[in-house]
């Protein structure tokens, strides 16, 4: 054979391999495509379309009004609708992303109940490791659309305390927050086992808070009660929960440690919310 001849059939052969491999690449991505589907499809009947509605928010923190610590009024904010998981998080659930090495392991074994033992950082990474297993978007809920699904099933440990002094107002806001929980046990439960709220999501103010998305905030109360300067502080995070509460981002387990304001939690853990859809 030429040196022509070699050259055509090294050329088609090249082409060939190429198509080949192209062929091999689509059906990779194809069979990915099919597994996010199916993966996306298993969730969808647990998931709650929250309609859009509106808040009343108090932003948790500390707010002074001239030197001295002022509780801000509260707020009426619009919520846009978005789609929520209807459960948190299983223990189940997540060992799946441990499994896989995306997670760390909160060593609490598997089942139904309610994953916990987990910081802001662990749900974070839950919900960018279900997005890449689904091909959607999840992602932890802001404050206000925590608020929001939450429904009556939330309170404000906050209310305006006039001119308490700090002690007086800590312990203010302690006794509200043990009114607000009642006398839930700490003891987990199945899930469901806390009842549905009026917009169809469960557990809701439990005993296991949430992580969001929110961030405790430093600022100014002007005389009206309206914030007049906020600043954010993500290394604290808030969850949501019979009440709100203020926590280091990287705490596990708040009740023996790391609540910022307030009363601590019993457990803490997490559920999702899907954009996009």
């Amino acid at each position: 054979m030429d040196r022509i001849g070699v050259t055509i059939g090294l050329a088609g052969l090249t082409l060939v391999c190429g198509l080949g491999g192209a062929a091999w690449l689509g059906d990779l991505a194809r069979n990915r495509e099919a597994a996010q589907a199916l993966r996306a499809a298993a969730l969808e009947a647990d998931i709650v379309r929250v309609p859009a509605g509106e808040v009343a928010y108090r932003p948790l923190g500390n707010f002074s009004r001239d030197g001295k610590a002022v509780t801000p009024g509260v707020q009426r904010l619009p919520v846009g609708a978005f789609d929520m998981m209807k459960y948190q998080v299983s223990r189940r659930d997540y060992m799946a992303c441990v499994a896989e090495g995306a997670c760390a392991d909160a060593e609490t074994g598997t089942g139904g109940l309610a994953q916990t033992n987990v910081n802001w950082f662990d749900a974070t990474a839950y919900a960018v490791w279900l997005s890449e297993q689904t091909g959607q978007t999840w992602r932890l809920p802001t404050v206000q659309e925590w608020h929001r699904a939450a429904a009556e099933r939330q309170g404000d440990p906050a209310p305006d305390e006039g001119d308490l002094d700090p002690g007086e107002r800590m312990l203010s806001q302690y006794q509200r927050g043990v009114f607000l929980r009642g006398e839930s046990s700490p003891a987990l439960r199945p899930r469901g086992g806390f009842g549905e709220n009026s917009l169809g999501l469960a557990d809701m103010g439990g005993n296991v808070w949430e992580w969001t998305d929110g961030c405790m905030e430093n600022g100014e109360v002007g005389e009206d009660g309206e914030i007049t300067a906020r600043d954010p502080y993500c290394g604290v995070r808030i969850a949501g929960g019979r009440h709100q509460a203020a926590i280091i981002d990287f705490v596990r387990d708040a009740s023996v440690g790391g609540c910022a304001v307030g009363l601590p939690p019993d457990h803490l853990g997490f559920r999702l919310v899907r954009e996009g859809l």
